[in-house]
């Protein structure tokens, strides 16, 4: 396409060779390329015509790669969200019972992480 003459492409259908059955070509190719890949076939619609637009219209084999996006691990540190004093309380309220629930049910560890919420949640 560099060479600034347009490109003609043509859909076509195609005879299988086992079947004898006609089928229609997923793409548009020349027919120059279809007589020299295919065997039976015929044009099947209007052609296409692609004009060249010079070196700009180059095929590219990869796009340039995308400007990498930065990314948050934890964006909720960044800007905590507001609690309400509602919200507080029903979440006091919650960590509370769980973690009489998690020391009765002998889960130590989930027990010492809600209390930690707890405390950091009942200071500010």
């Amino acid at each position: 396409m560099s060479d600034n003459k347009p490109t003609i492409l043509y859909p076509f259908r195609l005879r299988d060779s086992l079947t004898g059955k006609w089928h229609r070509a997923r793409w548009k190719a020349s027919a120059q390329e279809i007589a020299e890949h295919h065997g039976e076939w015929v044009i099947d619609g209007p052609l296409v015509v692609y004009g060249a637009l010079g070196l700009t219209s180059d095929f590219m084999l990869r796009k340039p790669p995308a400007e990498p996006v930065r990314l948050f691990m934890h964006p909720q540190c960044e800007m905590p969200p507001a609690i309400d004093k509602v919200e507080r309380f029903l979440t006091l309220m919650f960590l509370r019972r769980h973690v009489t629930y998690c020391i009765r049910s002998r889960r130590f560890a989930q027990a010492q992480g809600a209390a930690k919420l707890h405390r950091e949640l009942a200071r500010g």
